[in-house]
């Protein structure tokens, strides 16, 4: 089995799983005219947001860049960043490769550095959630307290202990790689990416060497504020929900988040599942918590589809361009 044909099972599986899910989050729920009534002021504030969070993102990736001595324009970088999430809705993760090899070929860019640099983003967006569940933990003890107790009730004990193990097998394993990392290069099979495993590892260490850290960290934060005023403006546009305060948008942002990160296509079920269950937490209908999810799930596919168009176009145009200089330069 080729890892193509792999990776199709593995997407049809879990799209599978996601239809599943949204059926059983949404059965036959009359939503129809919640969404209708929604305020289409608020609707289009979140979408702007979402195009901003992009944009943003864009910007920082630049910045990561500038250590390696590489330069990209910002709206190469935009339409690559747009690129890999459309790519993320039909094939989870595929999205994280195909930006860095979209901005490669229109920038001529190594394609490792670009995937170290990547990892780079994925890393500090990872400690921002970490710090927003810290501060959800904090904020609304009692209620998500209460959620977590809930769900341990049902989580055997030797479980909890294998996945201690397991995690701890795991950290002495990178660990002792880490130690090991001269013998490790060479092997045989890993000399033979050795420069590719540099050069990713050289895109990850860029953010040390970043000459404007204040300006990357104000592009990290700006882009987790744009992902909380997201579905937080959208709470506005449904009266069931409009007087819901920051705490509730922190709780529904991070509920969203995790049902983004399970590798179902564009978070089809996850989602529809999830954000309910947070709106659950503060009192809100099934009804009106089903409708408000699938209306910032909308604005989300909506963004990324229309930008997208705007995006393939972009890189069409460009790629011509590239061949028709390649063409001259070789007369």
């Amino acid at each position: 089995m080729t890892k193509n044909t792999k990776t199709g099972i593995q997407t049809v599986v879990f799209l599978l799983l996601g239809i599943s899910l949204f059926y059983y989050a949404i059965g036959s729920e009359p939503i129809g005219d919640k969404i209708k009534n929604a305020d289409l002021f608020w609707i289009s504030v979140s979408m702007f947001c979402g195009i901003l969070s992009h944009l943003a993102r864009a910007l920082r990736w630049n910045l990561l860049l500038e250590p390696m001595g590489y330069k990209a324009g910002l709206w190469a970088s935009f339409h690559a960043v747009i690129l890999g999430y459309l790519v993320n809705m039909v094939l989870p993760r595929v999205g994280e490769i195909t930006r860095p090899a979209v901005l490669s070929k229109v920038e001529n860019i190594p394609f490792n550095k670009l995937v170290g640099t990547v990892v780079v983003e994925r890393v500090v967006d990872l400690l921002i959630t970490l710090l927003i569940a810290i501060a959800i933990f904090f904020i609304q003890f009692q209620i998500i307290s209460d959620f977590f107790s809930g769900i341990f009730t049902y989580i055997n004990v030797k479980n909890i202990a294998l996945y201690v193990v397991l995690v701890l097998v795991i950290f002495i394993g990178l660990f002792i790689l880490y130690k090991k990392r001269r013998w490790f290069y060479q092997l045989p099979i890993i000399s033979k990416f050795q420069s590719f495993i540099e050069g990713l590892l050289d895109g990850m260490k860029t953010v040390f060497s970043l000459q404007q850290k204040g300006l990357f960290i104000f592009y990290s934060l700006f882009i987790w504020v744009m992902y909380f005023f997201m579905p937080f403006f959208v709470l506005y546009a449904l009266e069931g929900t409009a007087h819901l305060g920051v705490s509730a948008g922190l709780t529904v942002l991070l509920f969203g988040t995790a049902a983004m990160i399970v590798p179902v296509p564009g978070g089809v079920g996850t989602f529809e599942f999830m954000v309910p269950a947070a709106l659950a937490l503060y009192g809100i209908a099934p009804l009106i918590g089903k409708s408000y999810a699938i209306i910032t799930h909308a604005i989300q596919f909506l963004v990324i589809l229309g930008v997208g168009a705007f995006s393939i176009i972009y890189f069409i145009i460009k790629n011509q361009q590239l061949k028709k200089y390649n063409v001259e330069s070789t007369d």
